[in-house]
C-alpha cells in the first residue's frame, strides 16, 4: 500500500509520493525536482487515457515547474514533445519553482524525454 513519501516507480523513474487523495483516486508524485504529476487509478476525473503500466496510472496531468526566464524554451519542449498547456501559473504542485505549467497529452515515453532534457 502507497503511503506519503513512499516511492513510485513511473515510465522507469522512481518518484516520491507527496500526497494521496481522500478517496484514493489519485496521488501526487514528485518525479524530479522540476516535474510533478498527478496520477489517477481509476478515470473518475475524465482525464484523457494515458495508461502507465508501472505506476498502474490509467491518466495523469503533468506540471512542470520554471521561473520567467525559461518560459518560452520550456512551453517550447512541452509543444514538441506532444503536450497540450492548459493553464500556466503560480506553483500549487511544484514546490520548488514559482511558476509552472499544467500539461495534458504528454505520453509517458515524451514526459521521460523531456524529464532528461529539463535535468
Amino acid at each position: 500500500m502507497l503511503r506519503i513519501n513512499s516511492n513510485i516507480t513511473f515510465a522507469g523513474i522512481q518518484g516520491k509520493v507527496l500526497s494521496i487523495s481522500p478517496h484514493g483516486s489519485y496521488l501526487t508524485v514528485q518525479l524530479s525536482k522540476r516535474i510533478v504529476i498527478v496520477g489517477a487509478i481509476n478515470n473518475k476525473f475524465q482525464w484523457e487515457e494515458n495508461p502507465e503500466q508501472q505506476s498502474g496510472f490509467v491518466s495523469f496531468i503533468t506540471y512542470i515547474g520554471c521561473s520567467k526566464p525559461e518560459l518560452s524554451a520550456i512551453s517550447d519542449q512541452i509543444q514538441f514533445y506532444g503536450g497540450q498547456i492548459d493553464d500556466f501559473r503560480d506553483s500549487k504542485r511544484n514546490k520548488h519553482f514559482p511558476l509552472e505549467f499544467k500539461v495534458r497529452k504528454l505520453s509517458p515515453e515524451s514526459l521521460v524525454q523531456l524529464l532528461n532534457e529539463l535535468q
